[in-house]
């Protein structure tokens, strides 16, 4: 960037609004600094004049081409320092930054304040409330400005005072989710180090996952005694229903989820040191009269992690997916109160919850062929065989769970990590040891369930995946005959089994030319279709009953009708591979409002056109709330994907909104997906209209195919569209839902 490039980027992250500009120049006090400014500029080639209106229109007319920028929620400036690496990509000390800061300002002669730790200090723990603090952070901004240009472009002087304001008001804050973690010892000393990992680790996480937790100096750890930490994380509405909880206690879930794997896997687990772990919600200043019992409790097999009874209520208000215990265990409080104490089962972390980064980086879970052997080695030893310099080597994930087979969180999570990995055997195997322990796992037989799928689809012949189909759905009657399964993502995942398979015989029939030729064996594969849909189309409307948002399975119903319908009325598409699965733009808008009847997005009071705008919002506000459930980077590209593919193949008449938010779901999809490959971690994906488990780099392609298509489409559509317009019943529906099969 060019010094004169770099001079008006830093005027302009010191008086980036007109009211930054006014309340400056007004300022009597502020004199000598404003004539420093006007020489800069006119020294640097900005103005020409070297007066004082010559630099305002000059600041004025740039500002016409900010955009806006959206603060952080409740992040104060002592959180901006503390991850200024992450926010400003500063990977420098304070002392070094301060240093820079005030050689530049003497360097262009400017005269604002120096900055120095003392104020930083202060500015933490102070409002900014005099304009020599003001001033401070004008320097701040304009040597961002001059050293970061495209930081200070969101982070000027503004930002950085919103950034201080706001942390004072965080204080206003009095009711939220709490989460505490409290350790114990049955025999094993627990000692300021095990104390120090604790907290240190606590806060590593959370510092990683800024962009879900960006509660400033909330999400701190803090300390309530000697052995028990917490963290707050405010309510974000101040609404007084529970769905005003769902984003801080999403929060909460996420970090006990990670806490329950991370200290299983540290060398500090012991079977002589227990570490509990409470998520209360309600009033802070009331809220550990709940918070200490929860953590006290002596429970049945000591579950990790408990809830209140109105922590309880919000999970499941908020459709945080976690299975939780059947009934709770009943304790009378110091004042009389009886409390109920519910605990956490297991977590549907598969789908909802991110990874754990230490089972991500673990030497024995990675994917080059040394790793493997090693872990094959492991898992499948033969008597003959032995384990060269087993006593030497390090403590792995899976040897660390060989040793506490019980805990079935962490073997569960070391399956995702695999499964994730397309390690589908290795998966398998470690979950043998966790139905050993409890057969009537669901998330553990799901996940088998899930692993046969994925393998079949794999299959190198039709008859060997038919086998495997056949053994994912004995594991599924397994489920519906022994466990509590009433779960939307068990009955989605036991549907999309059958539709794996319709689509494999589609398959089979479209690529063997001999099957044409056999009316019989096109007839029985053509059977096997439409009663694998049906089958699935059945589960699908099952996972709609119980589930509080319906948002997953409904998506899913309306896939699985659209498949069946398209089918039914071009039965070529079996026999020839170069026809698409496309159908009239009838059968659309017909399969998609009757399924929108069936879920409630329609109704008769009202005309067709509001019921058109109701429906698309309706599934763009479906995305968010789903969305939010959701910390897991693998899944979340294919639901952007799917909201897309509702948007644009699910709606009876297509918009231009509509087919401009898909494309910007696309887009979405892409880049997370580009973000989850840098992990080596797969894409769950339904780009082929059935769950399968597929490389980043594929499913990329796949976003690029659907880009291509919606291009094509809208520029086409874009001379005669005046708003809306359906497409015509002559030309194929352009499916995104069918377009990489």
């Amino acid at each position: 960037m060019q010094a004169k490039d770099k001079a008006a980027s830093a005027l302009l992250a010191a008086f980036p609004t007109p009211e930054a500009w006014t309340a400056f120049s007004q300022n009597s006090d502020n004199a000598l600094i404003m004539d420093t400014f006007v020489n800069y500029a006119a020294r640097s080639g900005l103005i020409e004049a070297p007066d004082v209106p010559s630099l305002e229109d000059f600041v004025i007319r740039q500002m016409i081409h900010r955009h806006a920028f959206k603060l952080p929620k409740h992040m104060d400036f002592e959180e901006l320092l503390d991850k200024k690496d992450d926010l400003l990509k500063l990977n420098i000390s304070l002392r070094a930054m301060t240093e820079r800061i005030n050689k530049l300002l003497a360097e262009k002669q400017i005269a604002l304040p120096k900055v120095t730790n003392s104020m930083l200090t202060r500015l933490r723990k102070e409002p900014v409330d005099t304009a020599y603090k003001q001033n401070v952070l004008r320097s701040l901004a304009f040597w961002l400005g001059h050293e970061r240009p495209e930081i200070a472009a969101d982070w000027h002087f503004e930002t950085l005072l919103a950034v201080c304001r706001e942390g004072r008001q965080t204080e206003n804050y009095r009711e939220g989710a709490r989460i505490g973690f409290a350790l114990y010892s049955r025999g094993d000393v627990i000692d300021h180090e095990i104390l120090g990992w604790l907290k240190k680790t606590v806060k590593t996480y959370i510092d990683q996952s800024i962009s879900q937790f960006s509660y400033g100096r909330w999400g701190k750890v803090r300390a309530h005694d000697i052995t028990t930490l917490y963290v707050d994380f405010p309510k974000e509405t101040s609404e007084g229903d529970l769905v005003a909880y769902q984003q801080c206690l999403r929060s909460a879930v996420s970090l006990a989820h990670q806490m329950a794997i991370r200290w299983a896997l540290s060398a500090y687990s012991t079977k002589n040191r227990f570490l509990s772990i409470a998520v209360v919600v309600g009033e802070y200043a009331s809220i550990d009269n709940h918070l200490l019992p929860l953590l006290n409790a002596k429970l049945p097999d000591d579950p990790v992690i408990r809830l209140s009874d109105v922590a309880r209520q919000c999970v499941l208000v908020n459709d945080i997916r976690v299975v939780l215990c059947a009934a709770p265990t009943e304790t009378t409080l110091f004042n009389g109160e009886s409390l109920s104490i519910w605990w956490i089962e297991a977590f549907w972390s598969t789908l909802y919850f991110d990874f754990v980064s230490d089972l991500l980086d673990d030497p024995i879970l990675q994917n080059n062929p040394a790793t493997v052997k090693k872990l094959n080695l492991l898992l499948w030893r033969l008597p003959d065989e032995s384990a060269p310099h087993e006593k030497r080597d390090e403590p792995n994930a899976v040897t660390t769970f060989f040793k506490f087979p019980h805990n079935s969180l962490l073997g569960l999570e070391i399956a995702k990590t695999l499964y994730y990995r397309r390690r589908f055997a290795e998966a398998i195997e470690i979950l043998r040891v966790v139905l050993s322990i409890n057969p009537a796992d669901l998330i553990a037989r799901t996940l088998r369930m899930v692993l046969l799928r994925n393998i079949a689809l794999s299959a190198p012949a039709y008859e060997a995946a038919a086998g495997l189909f056949r053994q994912a759905k004995k594991e599924a009657r397994f489920i519906e005959a022994n466990c509590a399964c009433e779960s939307e993502d068990f009955y989605c995942e036991y549907a999309v089994v059958y539709m794996a398979q319709a689509m494999n015989a589609l398959r089979h029939a479209r690529a063997d030319r001999s099957i044409s030729a056999d009316k019989e064996r096109l007839s029985d594969l053509k059977h096997l279709v439409y009663e694998c849909l049906d089958a699935a189309e059945d589960l699908f409307e099952n996972a709609i009953a119980v589930s509080p948002s319906g948002i997953r399975s409904s998506y899913l119903l309306n896939s699985v009708r659209m498949l069946a319908a398209v089918l039914k009325n071009d039965e070529q598409i079996f026999v020839n591979p170069r026809k698409p699965i496309a159908g009239p733009s009838r059968i659309g808008r017909e399969t998609a409002v009757n399924v929108h009847w069936q879920i409630g997005f329609r109704r008769s009071d009202l005309p067709e056109d509001a019921l058109n705008d109701v429906t698309e919002k309706l599934m763009i506000a479906k995305l968010k709330i789903h969305d939010d459930a959701i910390s897991l980077q693998s899944y979340r590209p294919t639901i952007y994907f799917c909201n897309a593919v509702s948007l644009w193949d699910f709606l009876p008449v297509r918009t231009t909104t509509a087919m401009k938010t898909a494309r910007h779901n696309i887009q979405l999809a892409r880049e997370i997906a580009e973000k989850a490959g840098q992990d080596d971690v797969c894409i769950y994906s339904f780009t082929r209209t059935y769950g399968e488990m597929i490389s980043a780099d594929e499913f990329i392609g796949h976003m690029n195919n659907c880009l291509r298509v919606m291009d094509s489409v809208m520029e086409s559509e874009a001379g005669d569209r005046k708003g809306r317009a359906g497409a015509s019943d002559k030309i194929a529906w352009t499916n995104l839902m069918t377009l990489n099969f």
